[in-house]
């Protein structure tokens, strides 16, 4: 025989308040909290990705970007000939930032206004100059024979530099130029020697 449920005794029988119905509504609340929260987070996200639209330029926006008029760009630099690129710097920018935005053919590069010799060392100014009809840039570093570094107008050495100018990555729109100041194109040292890893006898 089956046994009933009232034959249990009554220390095993549920109490009154098992039968008090759930709070669903929490469940409803918190649900929506988190989906407002993701909301938030979603149309922040979105502002943050397409301020560089938003705004007149010239403007600096969140994440470091600069954004600048299309009349910020110096004609068109055929050939890296005739044409020098355009200085900007305070009070857009700080000077520590300051960089030259120029065209190269169909390509628009922003040139970092100062270079060092190695990285890590001293950093020396950069200035645009036409040398043979060619515009490009020198940087002359502090030493006692003032050396001059030359650069064609993409930055790339042109004599006894191991590594060329820095930049920052740029973007062009229909209306507007943006420069994204937090990434830098590092130049690599093409004169620096790979490292050596360290050789030891067995044992030691």
């Amino acid at each position: 025989m089956g046994t009933r449920y009232e034959d249990q005794p009554p220390e095993h029988w549920a109490g009154p308040e098992s039968l008090d119905p759930t709070p669903v509504w929490k469940q409803f609340a918190l649900i929506g909290f988190f989906l407002s929260v993701a909301l938030i987070l979603v149309v922040g996200l979105g502002l943050v990705a397409t301020a560089p639209q938003l705004v007149k330029p010239p403007a600096l926006v969140f994440g470091d970007r600069l954004v600048l008029p299309l009349s910020a760009l110096p004609p068109a630099n055929i050939g890296g000939a005739g044409v020098l690129p355009n200085p900007v710097g305070p009070p857009l920018i700080d000077e520590s930032r300051r960089f030259w935005l120029a065209r190269v053919d169909k390509d628009v590069l922003a040139v970092r206004a100062v270079w060092s010799p190695g990285l890590g060392l001293k950093e020396c100014p950069v200035q645009p100059s036409v040398v043979r009809d060619k515009v490009g840039y020198v940087a002359l570093c502090d030493s006692p024979s003032g050396f001059l570094f030359s650069f064609d107008a993409r930055g790339n050495p042109v004599d006894k530099a191991t590594r060329g100018l820095d930049r920052y990555l740029v973007s062009v729109g229909t209306d507007r130029v943006v420069v994204n100041l937090a990434r830098l194109i590092v130049a690599l040292d093409r004169g620096a020697a790979p490292p050596t890893p360290s050789i030891q006898p067995p044992g030691q």
